[in-house]
C-alpha cells in the first residue's frame, strides 16, 4: 500500500512540477458545463512553478504553508471524505465526519510535503488536455506527463464545480484512484463506525 501511495505522490509531483508545457489551448475549449476546469489545474501549476523557482522548497515551514494556502484549496476534501467513507458515513456523527475529513487532509498534506521538498522537476513535460463532462457540474481533466527515460504517465483529475470554482475530488494516476487508496488506508478505522 505504501508503494502505491509513493507512486501516486511521485506522479502528482511530476504533474505539478512543470508549467512550461502545461496548458495547450490548441486542444479546443472545455466541454464542461461551467467555466474551464482545465484552467483551474493550469492555475495551480503556475503557483507551484513560481514557488519552486523562488523559494527554498526544503524548508518544511515554508513548504507546508505553501501547500496549505495554495494547493489544498484546489481540493474538495469534503467530497473526497464522503466518497471514502461511503456507507460508513451513515453511522458517523457530524463531528466524526469533520474529524475524518481533517485526518484525510493531514495525510494528503503530509505526503505531498514530504515528497515536494526533495523533488527535482527537471526532465518532465506536462500536457493538460481538454476537460470532458462526467456528470452535472463534474468534469474529468486528462493530463499526460512525459518523463525522461520513462513511459509517459496519465493522470485524470475528477473535478466538481462548487458554485464558485472547480475543485479536485479525485485523482487517478495510471488508473490508481486516490479516493480508493485512502479508503483502503482508512478501512480499519471506518469499520469501527459499524453499529
Amino acid at each position: 500500500m505504501k508503494k502505491h501511495l509513493y507512486q501516486f505522490t511521485v506522479i502528482m509531483l511530476l504533474f505539478v512540477s512543470q508549467l512550461a508545457h502545461a496548458y495547450n489551448p490548441y486542444y479546443g475549449p472545455s466541454r464542461s458545463t461551467v467555466g474551464d476546469p482545465a484552467k483551474s489545474i493550469h492555475d495551480a501549476l503556475g503557483k507551484i512553478n513560481t514557488f519552486s523557482k523562488s523559494t527554498d522548497t526544503a524548508n518544511p515551514v515554508l513548504l507546508r504553508s505553501f501547500i496549505e494556502n495554495e494547493i489544498i484549496p484546489h481540493f474538495s476534501f469534503d467530497d473526497m471524505a464522503t466518497w471514502i467513507t461511503g456507507p460508513y458515513a451513515r453511522q458517523m456523527s457530524k463531528k466524526e465526519k469533520l474529524d475524518f475529513e481533517q485526518q484525510l487532509k493531514e495525510a494528503f498534506l503530509g505526503s505531498l510535503a514530504r515528497h515536494l521538498g526533495s523533488f527535482d522537476p527537471d526532465g518532465n513535460q506536462v500536457k493538460i488536455l481538454s476537460a470532458r463532462n462526467s456528470g452535472r457540474n463534474e468534469a474529468i481533466v486528462p493530463v499526460q506527463v512525459y518523463r525522461d527515460n520513462a513511459y509517459p504517465a496519465r493522470l485524470e483529475f475528477r473535478m466538481r464545480h462548487n458554485g464558485t470554482k472547480w475543485q479536485i475530488i479525485d485523482v487517478k494516476a495510471n488508473g490508481t484512484s486516490a479516493v480508493l487508496y485512502y479508503r483502503k488506508h482508512f478501512m480499519s478505522q471506518l469499520r469501527s463506525y459499524r453499529k
